[in-house]
């Protein structure tokens, strides 16, 4: 027969046990019948396996689809529209693998995601003559997407918001990208990069200046100095 904690309520199966487990309280007899079912806990491996089967499906799908399309591209010449079709296919792999990866923390998914859709753009424009719209204004654009979406988390996870806090300067970094290519006339419409930039460095100040000291404690720790 199980026993029942007097003080924390909860039943214990080993009928052994001279104590609760949680509180060190006395046990006392348990009345009510309860129902212990082998194997009740979940079938993981069951899961895992279904999910690893379908992820080496949609490969083999996605490898052979861009192979196929390829070998046609190639025979017929003409536009290069298998780069494209292949990109996509890859980008839909990546993404399902991110899914239903357990282990990929959803901040690495977010930005994996936004990064590989900003290739898969810059890509198009490359493909289709290179009238650097991808550079003016998606890349820019995915940086101003990038701040929202961290003060999303910040939101979020408001009793620990100071761990995002290097975020910011991860945003930082990219936006210098569009400066750069500013020079070297690869981007032509400053304006949506210069806000993105500016939008970037705003954000990781008042996340410094709100943050204080935890702030500062976890830039410490994340970069060792």
């Amino acid at each position: 027969m199980s026993k029942k904690c007097v003080h924390c309520h909860i039943i214990v199966l080993d009928t052994e046990a001279g104590v609760c487990p949680l509180c060190n309280g006395a046990l006392s007899e348990d009345d009510e019948k309860t129902i212990v079912e082998e194997n009740g806990y979940p079938d993981v491996v069951a899961k895992r396996r279904r999910i690893t089967f379908f992820l080496r499906l949609l490969l083999t799908i996605c490898v052979a689809g861009s192979f196929l399309c390829a070998a046609i591209n190639v025979i017929n010449k003409g536009f290069p529209w298998s780069i494209i079709v292949v990109s996509s296919l890859m980008y839909i792999f990546i993404e399902f693998y991110l899914f239903f990866n357990p282990d990929v923390h959803i901040i690495a998914k977010i930005s994996v995601t936004i990064l590989l859709a900003l290739l898969f753009v810059v890509m198009l424009d490359v493909v289709t003559g290179f009238g650097k719209w991808s550079l003016n204004y998606c890349l820019p654009g995915s940086l101003l997407l990038f701040n929202v979406l961290i003060i999303i988390t910040m939101f979020v996870n408001h009793r620990r918001w100071e761990s995002y806090i290097w975020l910011p300067i991860l945003s930082i970094a990219f936006a210098i990208l569009p400066l750069v290519f500013m020079k070297y006339d690869l981007v032509t419409d400053p304006v949506v990069s210069e806000i993105a930039f500016i939008s970037s460095v705003i954000l990781f100040l008042v996340g410094l200046i709100l943050g204080g000291t935890k702030a500062r404690s976890e830039l410490k720790r994340r970069f060792h100095f």
